[in-house]
């Protein structure tokens, strides 16, 4: 399973990532570039701890369903996502994907032995769980738009 915590795997979606451009059109969903670069800036945000949400809530908050969807299910296309992982706004595509890539290369460099907050959409998840979430989040936001 692919982790952000993997060097070569974190590595390609670093990448994919470069090669993203502000006027790429989606191949399915409302985002455009910049709108997905801030949303998953949050949820990575959220996963180093700088980035405070509404506590965890829903059906997804709860084992086995969380574990499921995280490692084993596909993220569907066009899924809501919580409003305050929504509630970043674009500011310079330059600033933003810099503050993307760098967040991303801390997050694969954090102390293993760190605790890791609550999820705001799969509540309380190991670490593992965390590195395979920020993985699948990502690489399911750069398929959207055909990376």
């Amino acid at each position: 399973m692919a982790t952000l915590f993997d060097a070569r795997d974190r590595r390609s979606i670093l990448e994919r990532l470069g090669r993203l451009t502000p006027g790429a059109r989606p191949l399915w969903g409302r985002f455009t570039p910049s709108q997905m670069v801030c949303h998953v800036t949050t949820g990575v945000g959220q996963g180093l701890g700088e980035v405070e949400l509404d506590p965890p809530s829903g059906p997804l908050t709860r084992w086995p369903l969380n574990w499921l969807v995280i490692h084993i299910l596909p993220f569907p296309k066009n899924a809501p996502a919580a409003p305050d992982m929504l509630a970043r706004a674009p500011t310079s595509w330059a600033a933003d994907t810099a503050t993307l890539l760098r967040m991303v290369e801390r997050y694969g460099e954090a102390n293993p032995k760190r605790e890791w907050p609550a999820s705001r959409v799969f509540g309380r998840i190991s670490r593992r769980s965390w590195g395979v979430l920020q993985y699948k989040h990502l690489d399911h936001h750069l398929r959207q738009f055909g990376l």
